[in-house]
């Protein structure tokens, strides 16, 4: 087994778009998933001497993320909707005493039941797309758009050059946009999305 290292000085110039691009797969906010990013690359340099080397380093990275992904929604679950003070006003403070998050309002997705019925429905519908992409256009299209995996790792894994990795993901993307278009028109310009 090949033994990983890892290179801190490239993590952002290397890492960071495919890193951005999983999170926002999974937050619908561009900002939080720029924070993940960084709080990713931060923790990783905290946790450098663990690293063993038996996977990728951005397949290291993925993990790390994931974790922040997943406390990222521990801690919005645990944050109420409508806060204490809104119920019970405490009539000797103003709201201007309470701490500025406190005085948010929580626009979690979690609390937005229409916005979570959407998202689901079009990963409902983008997996049966996907599944009916040809052999390993559909697979490819998954490793490196949904999954997140490298270009080096997926064509280890399809045996595939570079170059007709990128034709595979260029197809798939014209061809989910043709068949995805009609029905998510709303998005707007989903077709010339998925082209891009």
């Amino acid at each position: 087994m090949k033994q990983h290292t890892l290179n801190p000085d490239r993590w952002s110039t290397s890492h960071r778009e495919i890193l951005l691009r999983f999170a926002l797969q999974r937050i619908s906010d561009y900002g939080t998933a720029e924070d993940l990013v960084q709080d990713t690359f931060v923790s990783a340099w905290h946790a450098r001497g663990q690293f063993r080397g038996d996977c990728a380093e951005r397949t290291w990275l993925v993990g790390i993320l994931r974790n922040k992904i997943i406390d990222h929604y521990r801690r919005k679950a645990r944050r109420p909707s409508i806060l204490a003070g809104d119920i019970e006003k405490d009539h000797e403070k103003s709201d201007s005493d309470a701490a500025w998050m406190d005085r948010q309002p929580d626009l979690c997705d979690a609390h937005q039941p229409a916005v979570i019925v959407d998202r689901n429905e079009f990963m409902d519908n983008l997996e049966k797309a996907v599944e009916l992409l040809p052999g390993k256009m559909g697979h490819a299209f998954r490793l490196r758009e949904i999954e997140g995996l490298s270009t080096e790792e997926i064509t280890k894994k399809l045996k595939i050059t570079k170059s007709n990795l990128w034709v595979l993901i260029h197809r798939a993307k014209q061809a989910l946009g043709e068949s995805m278009s009609e029905q998510w028109a709303e998005v707007g310009s989903f077709a010339d999305q998925m082209a891009a």
